[in-house]
């Protein structure tokens, strides 16, 4: 999947716009908005090897980065962040779309990885 022309994604948002979203966004405004309930279903349940997390998974389950109280912009790598990923590429996800927006994001981090540029997270 090519984002190189990507401005604002809603489409893994749209139908729940009362409920939290995750923003990920790269330099030249290109952002994709995801529904909080695909990260819940993407990194539910981590890998519980005693090899310690990173990524979203460290985040999400300690209540860091986009996941934290503070909330606000939370600037990541990306490189870290895709390696984490696709250690769910073989997870079956509660939602359909769910592999979709998994997808969207590896694409999204590589499309970052190859410009060099860190990603931006928000929580809203």
């Amino acid at each position: 999947m090519d984002i190189g022309n990507l401005k604002n994604n809603y489409t893994y948002y749209e139908g729940y716009e009362d409920e939290g979203k995750i923003v990920l966004c790269i330099e030249g405004d290109q952002a994709i908005h995801i529904w909080e309930g695909y990260f819940d279903d993407i990194y539910d349940t981590p890998t519980l090897d005693g090899n310690g997390w990173k990524g979203f998974t460290r985040d999400y389950h300690q209540f860091e980065g986009v996941f934290s109280e503070d909330g606000g912009i939370t600037e990541i790598d990306p490189s870290e962040y895709l390696e984490d990923l696709l250690l769910y590429k073989e997870k079956s996800f509660e939602f359909e779309e769910t592999t979709e927006v998994f997808n969207l994001m590896v694409s999204f981090l590589e499309e970052a990885i190859k410009q060099g540029v860190n990603v931006k997270t928000e929580k809203v």
